[in-house]
């Protein structure tokens, strides 16, 4: 049975997030690596483009769960704790973190675009499998 995010999970303050949609990068599943090393998992929030792409407050970590079409598995809420000009620092939030590796979003989210305003994919994340 799906269950729609917001009723297990009311995320407040929306416009302080940035979802990141980790997918491979030619070398690494994210799952495999949220999975098997979660400091390395830590990493790919730390990424930082040309751009400042994670420019709010938190990122909602989700990979690519490469077994099943249009899902994501919930990877973590981190907090930008620095901008550097060729990374990110953050930290694991204790927000969601019993979800973490636990929760599977299902959405249909084809774009490029990795990292997004959560606010504008919320509506998508409109069910969950446990």
């Amino acid at each position: 049975m799906r269950i729609p995010l917001k009723q297990i999970w009311p995320i407040e303050n929306q416009d302080q997030y940035k979802v990141h949609f980790a997918r491979w990068n030619k070398i690494k599943q994210p799952l495999d690596v949220m999975v098997e090393d979660f400091s390395e998992w830590q990493t790919w929030q730390e990424y930082r483009p040309n751009t400042d792409a994670f420019n709010r407050e938190f990122v909602f970590a989700l990979a690519q769960f490469y077994h099943e079409p249009e899902t994501w598995m919930f990877g973590g809420i981190f907090r930008i704790v620095d901008r550097l000009p060729d990374r990110y620092v953050v930290e694991l939030d204790c927000q969601g973190k019993e979800f973490i590796s636990r929760l599977k979003l299902h959405t249909k989210y084809r774009s490029r675009t990795p990292r997004v305003n959560l606010e504008s994919q919320l509506t998508l994340f409109g069910e969950f499998a446990p």
